[in-house]
């Protein structure tokens, strides 16, 4: 009997030993992995659509919606905040806790259990959250759902790429495009609020920019003091901006996640437009002869051929080729005058060229920020610049002049040179002759 007794005992200690752990919730989960197991059940529109403008509604139904989250608190300029969006809208959501990045990083995928939530606005932006403060009567808020409570809302699907932006114009900017990722092309911001700090990192207070769009409309840059990169200037330029709309009041605007969602390097369209730094189209040259204009520089570097004045059906331009030089080698320099870039930004090279008899000869374009105008360029650190040059005429001159395109010169500052650099020769076997002509036209150089 006290055998039995003893084999008993032994057996419940056992087992207890095995069930002790599952007594026990481990302290600091991460929210619940979702997986395939969940589904929405509503999408994102209509639950903003069941929502009665200034009112605040508790969601008391077992609603589940879903969606990746496109901003988050990585860079703190979106506070205690996440948003996400699905195929048909974006909703912000409040969260009472930090880093939330974290946990809920750009690009995951998830599900928000509705019941017990709360729908409000602040400034007329909807937003999702634990409950409602109401202790100012005249303009009550959204509290953000607290801590210890985001996994009983909030569970984690897979990590999916990022949505695509959404084109927008001005006018397309509605309520139905709330807290989505857009993006707004051919912008840039009123020249008063160019070089400026994106917000106000001494006295940690959100600002305000003034964004214009080339065809029309007027929206707000909003930035928190706190964001990492308030202190960093605005840009000059124009071009395309990403962010989350947002509205307060009447008042439209975006809020970038960093500032990559920024890409502003074109030349801006209000203000009197683009400045003309330089300029020159040859129409004071004289024909026939090397070119000799106050400031540039004409150099051989190899052989004696240098650029010359030309003239065709009353248009004078610059050319050069390697024929009837009878050299082995041609390597010539056409340096332009200094550039001062201090004062400017998004500068952009310009030109026109056109070849004649192309054998392969070479005309291509650098830029030096540490050549000092000596007559030894080749001495100098230069860049090549991706240019479009004439080619592939080998039986004449081309009929039109081919157009450069536009040439970043961002990046550059103080002073810089640019030169046209020829290279060919004039052998004696015909087969390695490379003495193709290049004609060189309009060079201008535009900045913000």
């Amino acid at each position: 009997m006290k055998n039995s007794l003893r084999y008993i005992s032994w057996a419940l200690l056992l087992l207890s030993i095995f069930l002790w752990p599952g007594c026990y919730k481990k302290l600091d989960e991460p929210p619940l992995y979702a997986g395939t197991m969940i589904q929405a059940t509503q999408s994102i529109r209509s639950m903003r659509a069941a929502h009665i403008p200034g009112n605040f509604e508790k969601l008391n139904d077992n609603q589940i919606i879903t969606g990746i989250v496109i901003a988050n608190d990585a860079t703190d300029n979106f506070y205690k905040t996440i948003v996400i969006q699905d195929s048909t809208g974006g909703i912000s959501v409040r969260l009472d806790g930090f880093g939330l990045a974290t946990d809920y990083p750009i690009g995951q995928r998830l599900f928000i259990r509705l019941n017990g939530l709360w729908l409000g606005e602040y400034g007329g932006m909807l937003q999702l959250g634990g409950s409602v403060d109401y202790s100012n009567p005249s303009f009550p808020e959204i509290i953000p759902i607290p801590a210890p409570l985001f996994t009983k809302y909030i569970l984690v699907g897979n990590k999916e790429p990022i949505p695509a932006p959404i084109k927008v114009r001005f006018e397309q900017l509605k309520d139905s495009v709330q807290s989505r990722l857009v993006q707004i092309d051919s912008i840039e911001l009123v020249a008063s609020d160019t070089a400026k700090s994106f917000g106000d990192a001494i006295n940690k207070a959100t600002v305000s920019h003034t964004l214009t769009i080339c065809n029309g409309g007027t929206i707000y840059l909003r930035t928190s003091g706190f964001a990492k990169f308030a202190a960093i200037k605005t840009p000059r330029g124009n071009g395309t901006i990403t962010g989350v709309y947002t509205i307060f009041g009447s008042q439209k605007q975006l809020v970038i996640r960093d500032t990559s969602d920024l890409v502003m390097n074109n030349l801006r369209c209000t203000n009197g437009g683009p400045k003309q730094l330089f300029y020159e189209d040859f129409e004071s040259i004289s024909v026939n002869n090397d070119l000799n204009l106050n400031g540039w520089k004409n150099i051989p570097e190899t052989g004696s051929k240098l650029f010359t004045g030309k003239i065709t059906g009353g248009n004078r331009y610059a050319e050069i080729s390697a024929f009837a030089t009878n050299q082995p080698l041609i390597s010539s320099w056409l340096i332009l005058p200094p550039i001062n870039l201090n004062n400017t930004s998004n500068e952009q090279l310009s030109f026109l060229t056109k070849d004649g008899f192309d054998n392969g000869a070479s005309l291509q374009v650098f830029v030096s920020s540490n050549y000092e105008g000596s007559n030894t360029p080749w001495k100098a650190k230069w860049t090549l610049l991706k240019t479009i040059v004439s080619k592939g005429n080998i039986n004449g001159i081309a009929p039109k002049w081919t157009e450069s395109g536009k040439i970043s010169l961002t990046g550059y500052t103080n002073t810089i040179y640019i030169v046209f650099k020829y290279d060919g020769n004039d052998l004696p076997n015909a087969v390695n002759k490379r003495t193709t002509a290049f004609q060189l036209d309009e060079i201008k150089i535009m900045g913000n």
